[in-house]
């Protein structure tokens, strides 16, 4: 997987997960082009970054715990 490709499929995790429009895991998996062991891999790096993601059973979706705010800085 290329940079690009992987900053791509962030940026689309990151929009699916601010709209609560996911799906369960196998599906957005499948949204994004990815494994589901390569989903949960971007969710931890999700969280790592202080973006608290979890999933809802009841809604079938993933969601930020709280509200987040993300800032892309250039040179």
């Amino acid at each position: 997987m290329n940079l690009l490709q992987n900053v791509n499929q962030m940026e689309e995790l990151h929009k699916l997960i601010i709209q609560k429009k996911t799906g369960n895991p196998k599906a957005l998996a499948a949204r994004l082009g990815i494994n589901r062991a390569t989903l949960y891999i971007m969710l931890d790096e999700f969280n790592a970054l202080n973006l608290p993601v979890v999933y809802s059973r009841k809604y079938e979706t993933f969601y930020y715990e709280r509200e987040v705010k993300i800032k892309a800085h250039s040179k």
